[in-house]
């Protein structure tokens, strides 16, 4: 049932793009890293050290980044062996670069070797955020969505963005009474993916509720049609995922 609802979601319910602080207001830079909890941490560990530590060192280093991490709640093949995924914004590629850099030198070993204790990543691959529409900033945990989406026979992302409107959002949004909001990210480097683009969609806790049981009573897809009748250009699955906020 979950499932079906996250379908007919990503398939009647194009929200709003911008990530948690995902209140960006360009194009970013997106650095995923897809992670195995080691034996004897959990998520909770995970976000507890990231909150402390880890925000300190990017306030002591006046690092440029939005982080956050995602802890997968119900998410399909052939992404659903992750524990947990550790989500970096950055403004710009230089943001990334001296970022990079820093973590990197020598005398922040201590700090790596803290992560890396509870967790075992893999390499970090690349997408670029397209901010659709803005969701609510100041939320330290709420339910994320993801629609893996392909777009179909003859379409093109620009036609997918373009119906993906923030206009869009805002009807659907005004029908249920909540405000959510949604970002679309393209693959970058490291990634061959199976997908043309993904919806990241989200809000507050009674915000995303309120999206689903709009699914579930019909009034998402009523919103959909009266907004534009036209269908979309892309089929999308949705997985669902808890996601921690951990620098704004």
């Amino acid at each position: 049932m979950l499932k079906k609802i996250l379908v007919f979601i990503l398939l009647f319910a194009p929200l709003t793009l911008t990530a948690d602080h995902h209140a960006l207001e360009s194009r970013a830079v997106v650095e995923i890293y897809e992670c195995m909890l080691n034996e004897g941490s959990s998520v909770q560990d995970v976000v507890a050290l990231a909150r402390t530590d880890f925000k300190a060192w990017v306030t002591e280093n006046d690092i440029r980044v939005n982080t956050f991490i995602w802890e997968p709640v119900a998410v399909t093949p052939p992404y659903h062996e992750a524990e947990v995924r550790w989500i970096n914004y950055f403004q710009t590629w230089a943001d990334y670069g001296a970022a990079s850099e820093a973590w990197t030198k020598p005398s922040n070993g201590k700090q790596a070797a803290k992560i890396n204790a509870m967790t075992t990543c893999a390499k970090p691959v690349f997408t670029t955020s397209t901010p659709v529409a803005q969701m609510p900033t100041d939320t330290p945990k709420k339910p994320l969505i993801v629609g893996v989406c392909n777009l179909n026979d003859g379409a093109t992302f620009a036609e997918a963005a373009k119906y993906l409107s923030s206009s869009r959002i805002d009807a659907v949004n005004a029908a249920i009474g909540a405000q959510t909001g949604m970002m679309l990210w393209t693959p970058g480097f490291g990634i061959n993916p199976d997908f043309d683009f993904l919806q990241v969609v989200s809000g507050t806790h009674d915000d995303m509720m309120a999206l689903f049981d709009g699914v579930r009573t019909g009034t998402v897809q009523k919103a959909q049609t009266a907004f534009n009748a036209t269908p979309s250009p892309a089929s999308c699955h949705w997985d669902l995922s808890t996601s921690y906020a951990i620098t704004q």
